[in-house]
Order: structure tokens, then sequence, then C-alpha cells
């Protein structure tokens, strides 16, 4: 690619993914591509799930929803209208045919390979960015927060009576093979009750509402169920107020993250390496078997790398990050 003359950079798009977990993830290059061309006007291709994370985001001139079930005759007045705008570049994180069609001036290349030391996904997506003259930039995840999200949570925590410290608790995850155990959280929830006098706050999808259920309906203590009732950005704003945020392989992990709050996320056929926390402080527990991590959507051996995850070093572990860093 010959080199950029970045004062003549007007328009860049950036075709982001699906899954939240994995556009939180992406954030990073929007950030960098901001401050690298600070008079450009950026737009964002996402799917529906990722509205709430982009909306208010200032940095963003526009916002395109693109689900890609739509049919091939709406792809077509969609590249058609995109390409009339003229992006100089266009940075595609999903590898899509999109750049080949709008002709940018400058486009990712679909085809990518990686240094052996760049493996974590969040360093793959800005690694992407080298070809524009945007080396290394070290940029951590973000989400927008908007002040009426913090009133919302402010009203939310106030209304149900959520005192400091408060402990979120994430125990859904898209795959149900990335959930630990329904017993491993009680204990560990109620053992936090009772050795820091936490508050303990589920959160979550509608899909998750029978897991935390279940959870609680083990538990020998009281706890808050937030389950539904915040957007991506108000749960960030959650997370922002908590001690510590216990969780699986999941977007709220990755938000959390993105906020600077402390992680602790327990990893079973994932490997965090590519997808795990990344703060200061951040940890993570999982069981280093022989098939583990093994990314697949099936197990063939018992779950065993969740299962063997003992309440026990979850909770020493929590309480630790709760009491031991302030």
């Amino acid at each position: 690619m010959p080199s950029i003359d970045k004062t003549q950079i007007r328009r860049i798009l950036v075709i982001t993914l699906s899954n939240i977990g994995d556009i939180i993830l992406t954030t990073p290059v929007i950030r960098a591509l901001s401050k690298e061309f600070p008079g450009s006007r950026i737009d964002v291709m996402v799917g529906p799930n990722g509205r709430d994370i982009f909306d208010k985001d200032p940095r963003i001139f526009k916002l395109i929803i693109y689900d890609k079930h739509i049919s091939i005759a709406e792809k077509r007045r969609l590249q058609l209208k995109l390409k009339k705008l003229k992006y100089d570049i266009v940075v595609d994180l999903r590898n899509t045919v999109f750049p080949l069609l709008l002709a940018p001036r400058y486009r990712t290349s679909p085809i990518q390979s990686f240094p052996k030391d760049v493996v974590h996904k969040k360093e793959r997506h800005l690694y992407r960015l080298i070809p524009f003259g945007i080396g290394d930039p070290g940029e951590r995840s973000y989400i927008h927060i908007t002040k009426e999200d913090e009133d919302i949570v402010g009203d939310l925590i106030k209304t149900n009576a959520v005192n400091d410290p408060i402990v979120v608790v994430s125990p859904g995850a898209k795959s149900h093979l990335k959930r630990w155990t329904v017993e491993g959280f009680a204990e560990v929830c109620d053992g936090l009750i009772g050795a820091c006098a936490a508050n303990i706050v589920f959160v979550g999808t509608g899909q998750d509402k029978e897991i935390v259920l279940s959870i609680g309906g083990k538990m020998k203590n009281r706890y808050h169920d937030f389950v539904d009732k915040t957007n991506i950005r108000q749960l960030a704003s959650l997370l922002k107020r908590s001690k510590l945020l216990i969780t699986g392989d999941s977007a709220p992990m990755h938000l959390g993250c993105a906020v600077g709050a402390k992680v602790l996320a327990i990893f079973g056929p994932t490997d965090p390496k590519k997808y795990g926390p990344t703060g200061e402080f951040d940890a993570v527990i999982n069981k280093r078997l022989f098939c583990s991590p093994c990314e697949v959507a099936a197990c063939k051996y018992g779950h065993e790398c969740m299962k063997l995850v003992s309440a026990d070093e979850v909770l020493d572990q929590a309480k630790m990050m709760i009491e031991g860093y302030e």
C-alpha cells in the first residue's frame, strides 16, 4: 500500500462485527482512527446488536445498521448509496466484499496474517491499521456513556437499595459451554455476602433469566436481579460503579474491560489469550486440560474444563480482588 497523505483523508468507513462482545473489541480501532485523522468523518457499519454501543458516540458521524438477512436487492441499494459517499479509507474487520465494491482510496486487506505475538483479538483488530501509518496505538476498548444513562443507573441503584460494595455477576453466555456451574455461582455469591458484605447484582439479557433464577434459588442470601433492566451503555455505567465483575467469556466481560472495571473471568473452552480480560488487576481462572481450550461448539468430555473450577478458588480470588486492591 502506498504511503497515505493523512491531510487528504476526509471520510472513513469502519465495518465492524455482529456479536456485542466482538463489537466492543473493535472499539479501539475507532478511537485510534479518530485520533489519527481528527478532521475526518467516521461512519460505522454494524449489526443490529451493536446499535446501543455506537448511537450516542460523538466520534461517529453516521451509524449504518447492517442486517445480513436483508435481500440481495437491499444489499445492492446499500452498496450504491455508500459508494456515492466516496470513502477515502474502508477498514473492514468483518472481511466482507464491501471494500472491493466501494472502491475507496485505501482499504484493509481481506487476507491478513499476524505476528506470533499478536494474539488477542483486540490487538489483531488494531494491527490492521498499520498499513495506514498507525502503529501500536495501545488503545483500550471503550464505550460512550451519556449523562442520561448514568442517571438511569443511579436511580435504579437507589430504588433497589443497592449499597457498596457492588459485585456484578454475569452468569450467562451465548454458548452454554462457556457457562460455569449454577452451584458454583451460588456458593461464591453467598460467600462474598458473608465475607465482604457484598451486594450481588445479577445482569444479563432475557435468555439469562432462567440461569439467574436457578442460582438465586440455591442462594441463602438476598440478591438483586437486574436482568434486562439496562441497555448496553447503562450496563457499562453499572460496571463502572462496581467493586468487581464476576463473569465467563461474555459480552459483559468485554464491557467491564472497556470501562475499567475489575474483572474476574472464568474460562473453559475458549482461550483467554485471545479473548480474556485486559485490565491490570483482572484475573482469569481456568483449567488447562489436554483438550482445553478447544474452541469448538460441542464438548466430548463432559464439560470438565468448567466443572473442575471450584467455588473455593473463585471465592478466594474474588475476596482478594475486592479487599486487596483499593
